[in-house]
């Protein structure tokens, strides 16, 4: 490929360009895990792959470094697999095509990867230069983190070594980030019957090209749910016309904001004029009320051909009920600063089949007495239309620490290279850096990254220049901590 040679930092993007050629959806891991001891291995450094594939390499100190505390560098391998409809790529097997424009990397219509695989780059290219003056080191990179952090929950609690964390999976430069959200995944599953009925023609409606993106990063950016949107169409829709349900599906990730919805309906044949012009009103109404802050924003409908099998309409009441009633977007914000997002719930993922509904949630907070409540206000949901829960990929908030001497030499050593404050700040997403925290409760962390845009999208991309710079600021931090 050599899409990125001449890049500066050189060796960060000579391996960012190694690890895109390889698959590496959440759970697909193996291959990238057996590189990355390949690499360890080929440095001759001490490398360990767990039951989980994730990966720990320790590197020694540099000469004079020897009795400082160690460090550890953190990242995760997998990435999210979204890409566009017209994409013809297949990530099982096919390499992020990559593409360079301005000072910007993005992919050919899928998500770059760049969540995480800049941090994978950079702790490679930190364990192959031995002209760097550090403490000794440990490279951790960690396995289905974009899924419910399995990776870190199933690390062992006594193989870490080091005394401090460097979670390299922010995404502002400049930004410190010192606590994150908890969550979990809630899924609610709707019993559901169907019923024969004669002289009815099918219908297709389609909400597409919405923003989506990052279920914590951009919860708060007021982007639309398409989820949300379709059952907007669907419920103005039932106000005007008698229409059946047959299926309904959409979204692929639960920590990716849905950016498409499909719905198959059907009509009696002879209110199909009334039917068609409804529709087309309630269609360009929501469009022209969403048109400015969602570009690209389509309701597509197809008449299909005739179908006589539909959900009973007490099941289509309550899916529509569930939709309109599940939380979704912005739940609390902080009482203490009325701009932070304290939780957030995404209504993530939708699909009908021959016995149920499924709605799958995923919510954030980073208060837990807060994530409780909203647990309860969507199980109360659930239970009031008689449809079953489950609760599951639960990972920890990480507190903000007190007293943390690392986050006062970070916010020191980029003053002092940049001349500019540094911001800390606690952030909505969730990261790894909380299964650390109650996993190893002495070890002092801290998370930054350089710029990206548009994670978990195929918009996703990645500054040139940020992350030259915030490299830099990685190994002028490990030579102060001596």
């Amino acid at each position: 490929m050599d899409k990125l040679k001449g890049l500066k930092p050189e060796r960060v993007f000579y391996y960012f360009e190694e690890i895109s050629k390889i698959p590496r959806c959440s759970y697909e891991e193996r291959k990238i895990s057996d590189y990355l001891k390949s690499i360890g291995e080929k440095l001759n450094l001490e490398t360990i792959q767990d039951e989980n594939m994730n990966i720990i390499i320790r590197k020694p100190a540099s000469k004079g470094y020897e009795d400082s505390d160690s460090v550890i560098i953190q990242g995760h391998m997998d990435i999210v697999c979204e890409k566009e409809e017209t994409s013809r790529h297949n990530f099982q097997k096919d390499p992020i095509d990559l593409i360079v424009e301005g000072d910007f990397i993005k992919a050919n219509k899928t998500t770059l990867g760049a969540d995480n695989g800049i941090a994978v780059a950079m702790g490679l290219s930190i364990l192959e230069d031995t002209s760097l003056e550090h403490p000794p080191l440990e490279f951790l990179v960690t396995t289905a983190e974009e899924i419910g952090m399995d990776g870190a929950l199933g690390l062992s609690d006594k193989v870490l070594k080091g005394k401090r964390l460097f979670n390299v999976d922010s995404e502002e430069e400049g930004i410190l980030t010192v606590g994150s959200a908890g969550g979990e995944l809630i899924d609610v599953r709707l019993p559901v019957q169907y019923e024969e009925k004669k002289d009815l023609k099918e219908f297709s409606i389609e909400v597409k090209g919405l923003f989506g993106g990052h279920s914590g990063m951009e919860i708060d950016k007021g982007r639309l749910n398409a989820h949300k949107t379709l059952a907007e169409v669907l419920n103005k829709l039932k106000d005007e016309v008698d229409y059946y349900l047959i299926s309904l599906r959409g979204g692929s990730k639960d920590n990716a904001i849905p950016r498409n919805s499909l719905a198959e309906i059907a009509v009696k044949k002879d209110e199909i004029k009334g039917f068609s012009e409804e529709l087309d009103k309630i269609k360009n109404d929501i469009i022209k009320d969403n048109k400015e802050k969602e570009k690209d924003i389509n309701i597509i409908i197809e008449e299909k051909g005739e179908v006589s099998r539909v959900l009973n309409k007490d099941t289509l009441k309550n899916i529509l009920e569930l939709l309109e009633t599940i939380p979704t977007g912005i739940y609390t914000k902080l009482k203490e600063d009325k701009s932070v997002v304290e939780s957030s719930s995404n209504l993530a993922i939708v699909n009908l089949d021959k016995e149920k509904f499924v709605i799958q949630t995923s919510t954030r907070s980073s208060n837990p007495d807060i994530l409780l409540k909203l647990r309860k206000e969507i199980i109360d949901t659930a239970k009031k239309h008689k449809a079953q829960y489950n609760i599951s990929n639960e990972y920890p908030e990480w507190e903000f620490r007190e007293v943390s001497g690392l986050r006062d030499t970070a916010v020191k050593v980029y003053k002092r290279l940049t001349g500019k404050e540094m911001e800390t700040t606690v952030i909505h997403a969730g990261l790894e850096s909380g299964v650390f925290a109650k996993k190893y409760p002495d070890i002092d962390i801290i998370s930054f990254g350089p710029n990206m845009y548009d994670v978990h999208t195929p918009e996703e991309k990645l500054s040139i220049s940020s992350t030259q710079r915030t490299f830099e600021y990685l190994k002028e931090l490990l030579k102060a901590l001596k």
